[in-house]
Order: structure tokens, then C-alpha cells, then sequence
């Protein structure tokens, strides 16, 4: 893909619609290098609107968590319209759209640095499941998820198919099991968030 091609085809996009837009194919062929020139290139003045199979996800959220939907789109004028600055987080390597700022409703946001102890003893049998393409439990999945990037209990349940309260409650069984860590509120996950 030529690349300045590539900017100037959105720029016209640009100017006509006042927002970018990445379809699947266009996410799949940027490179980690071209990303950050996009990025760096509209830092800081444009948006992006999220891609089709993110807004299925929060079309998802919106109806199994109202709540959480509304904390982060309720009052929104451009709705699924955010920052070109996240436009890494599409990268098939990650793990889309990061819910970790919730301002009411607990946050469920988590990275490698989350696993305790007593969660890192269990990755070696995890990793070894894996390579032996044996099922793991709800559980080991999400530690596997964790070995691999951060990640939100939502798209957790949205990518495995999982019933979001059945979810929730395998936090609560993690962190009592001494696995996982869970910080709620925001302002404890700041340090954890790379975006």
C-alpha cells in the first residue's frame, strides 16, 4: 500500500465527511509503522469513527449493559466517533476499543500486570493446553487472553459468546482464588493503560 496515497484518499474523505473511516480490509493491511504515521500525521485534531464490527460490539454493549453503554456514548453527540489516536488499538494484535474509564459503573479492564502470583503459577499448565489444542476453562481463557493483551470483560464475553453476568462473576471467583487483581474505579487504572 502506498502510503501517501493512502493519506491523501482520506483526506478527501476527510474534508467531505469531517471524520475518517478504516473498513476491516484497510485495518488488516496497515502495518505497525504506517499506523503510527497515520496517527502522528492526524494526531491531535481529527476523529475516527469506529470500525463496523467495533459498532456491532457496542450495539452488543448497549443492549446486555445499558449502563455501561451510556457511561461512555449516553451523552454523545458523534456517537462511535473517537480519536485517531486510537487507531492502534485495531490492530488485529489488540484488543479494539479499551473500556477502562468508566466513570460510574465498575470497570472490568484487564493486563498482564492484573495476574497474581498465584495466576502466573497456572500459566505454564495454560500455555501447555494450548499448545496441545486442549479446551481450557472460562477462566484459564481469560489468563490466556491476559498473556497475550490487555483486555475488557465486554469484549471478552462478546468474542467468546459468554453470558456477561456468568462473566462478572468469574472476576469475583478469580480475584477471590487470589488469580487476579480487579481495580474498579479509573483513576486506579491509569497506570495500567496504554493507549
Amino acid at each position: 500500500m502506498n502510503l501517501e496515497e493512502f493519506i491523501a484518499r482520506k483526506e478527501r474523505a476527510l474534508e467531505k465527511d469531517g471524520f475518517l473511516t478504516f473498513s476491516i480490509d484497510e485495518l488488516n493491511g496497515l502495518r505497525v509503522r504506517d499506523v503510527e504515521k497515520l496517527v502522528a500525521h492526524w494526531h491531535g485534531h481529527t476523529l475516527m469513527r469506529l470500525p463496523d464490527e467495533e459498532i456491532a460490539f457496542f450495539e452488543w454493549v448497549k443492549k446486555e449493559d445499558p449502563e455501561v453503554w451510556d457511561d461512555l456514548w449516553g451523552d454523545e453527540e458523534n456517537m462511535y466517533l473517537v480519536s485517531i489516536d486510537l487507531l492502534p488499538q485495531f490492530l488485529k494484535e489488540k484488543n479494539s476499543f479499551p473500556i477502562c474509564d468508566l466513570e460510574g459503573p465498575d470497570n472490568y479492564y484487564f493486563t498482564h500486570a492484573h495476574i497474581k502470583p498465584d495466576g502466573r503459577e497456572e500459566m505454564p499448565l495454560i500455555l501447555e493446553k494450548t499448545e496441545q489444542n486442549t479446551r481450557l476453562n472460562i477462566d484459564e481463557l481469560l489468563l490466556f487472553e491476559l498473556h497475550i493483551a490487555p483486555i475488557d470483560i465486554w469484549h471478552f464475553a462478546y468474542r467468546y459468546k459468554l453470558p456477561l453476568q456468568k462473566v462478572k462473576a468469574m472476576i469475583a471467583d478469580m480475584v477471590f482464588k487470589g488469580w487476579l487483581v480487579h481495580l474498579t474505579k479509573r483513576e486506579d487504572l491509569v497506570r495500567y493503560i496504554d493507549v
